[in-house]
């Protein structure tokens, strides 16, 4: 009842109209917003709109009076960039307070697969970007007619910036927990760090494919770290639901994409919502060849644990939310010092793991653990 009241309060006051920019102030961003944390960033990420109500659509609130200077958006753009897997065209083009992300449209089979990943790690690197600064972001699909810029170039989405108003009791920022209409449920992983010691920035600016340098071993509480990361939970609403995670959803819709792991004790789901609840778990599944955890340490050695993100369906859409979720591991692993190496997934390798029971493998993260790691399973 309580979502229909707001759904129907949403629909009925509608949003007041935006002013000209001309009628608007350049915004000071709040302080801080540089030395905001990688897990602090992703446990804050949510989208905008103007409806000036956390709980209808979007939890983000545009700041309709003020207005993001040339140069902040130029400086957003310029903070956000990612590693790269490979060399086709890829850029953000600056168009006043949008940002319209512009690909080359030659590519073909599996290389289009691997460069709308790219494309969702684009994608999720401006919204880290503006959510460790303070600054709201809405994705807009493109209206068909203007998708194809050229013809060796796509347009795949609009970013829209301007300035937030604070949306987490009077912050811009929350290392909280879940803790609405459904709080958090203790999962059987540790819980995950909602704050850290690294600026998002910062990681970003020294993001790689890989660190080959093994500093240690992966414990299993990073390794929840890394899902968490890729695909947990946080404290905001979508359309008034409690459906925030680290990664942008289309429309609510939670089964696009999900996330795995296999290691010497077999194979894992990782959980993230499980009895009407935010959680942290892995679900073991059914018993994997016994020869295919050691095939991959042999092939991918010295790794020998392995997160792997997998399409749910043949779409945009899911080659762009496992861009989200890699650019997550990513830096989350970067911030924490990991050992990793990232690989996008070519036809042979996929074979490999849908051999193990996995629907669409696309992408995932080698790692390096002890043999006892996630023992209590």
């Amino acid at each position: 009842m309580q979502v229909f009241v707001r759904k129907l309060k949403g629909r009925l006051l509608g949003s007041k109209a935006i002013p000209l920019d001309a009628n608007r102030t350049v915004v000071a961003l709040p302080p801080g917003g540089n030395g905001t944390s990688v897990e602090r960033a992703l446990n804050s990420r949510c989208s905008s709109d103007y409806d000036d109500d956390l709980t209808v659509s979007h939890w983000g609130m545009f700041d309709k009076a003020n207005r993001l200077s040339d140069d902040q958006i130029k400086n957003i753009v310029g903070l956000a960039k990612i590693c790269r897997f490979t060399n086709y065209m890829m850029e953000v083009r600056i168009l006043g307070n949008h940002l319209a992300l512009v690909i080359d449209n030659t590519a073909l089979g599996i290389q289009r697969d691997w460069l709308m990943i790219e494309n969702g790690m684009q994608q999720q690197a401006i919204a880290l970007v503006c959510a460790a600064l303070g600054v709201g972001t809405v994705f807009q699909r493109q209206k068909s007619e203007d998708i194809e810029e050229s013809p060796g170039r796509l347009v795949t989405l609009g970013v829209r910036l301007d300035p937030m108003r604070p949306s987490y009791r009077g912050l811009y920022w929350s290392s909280s927990a879940p803790a609405r209409e459904k709080p958090w449920k203790q999962g059987n992983l540790p819980d995950p760090a909602r704050d850290g010691a690294t600026p998002l920035v910062v990681a970003m600016a020294g993001l790689r494919i890989e660190n080959p340098k093994l500093n240690g071993v992966t414990t299993e509480g990073e390794v929840g770290q890394l899902l968490w990361a890729a695909r947990g939970r946080t404290p905001h609403l979508y359309k008034s639901k409690p459906w925030g995670m680290t990664i942008p959803t289309s429309e609510g819709r939670q089964d696009i994409t999900c996330v795995s792991v296999i290691s010497h004790s077999g194979s894992y789901r990782y959980m993230n919502w499980r009895k009407g609840r935010p959680t942290h778990s892995l679900l073991k599944q059914a018993a994997l060849d016994d020869s295919l955890p050691r095939n991959l340490e042999s092939f991918y050695s010295p790794w020998n644990c392995f997160i792997i993100m997998e399409a749910n369906e043949l779409s945009l859409l899911a080659y762009w939310e496992i861009g989200y979720q890699l650019l997550n591991l990513l830096l989350q692993a970067q911030s924490i010092k990991l050992g990793y190496r990232s690989i996008l997934l070519d036809s042979d390798q996929r074979n490999v793991f849908q051999k193990a029971g996995l629907k669409m493998p696309a992408a995932l993260i080698c790692l390096r653990t002890e043999n006892n790691c996630f023992g209590l399973f």
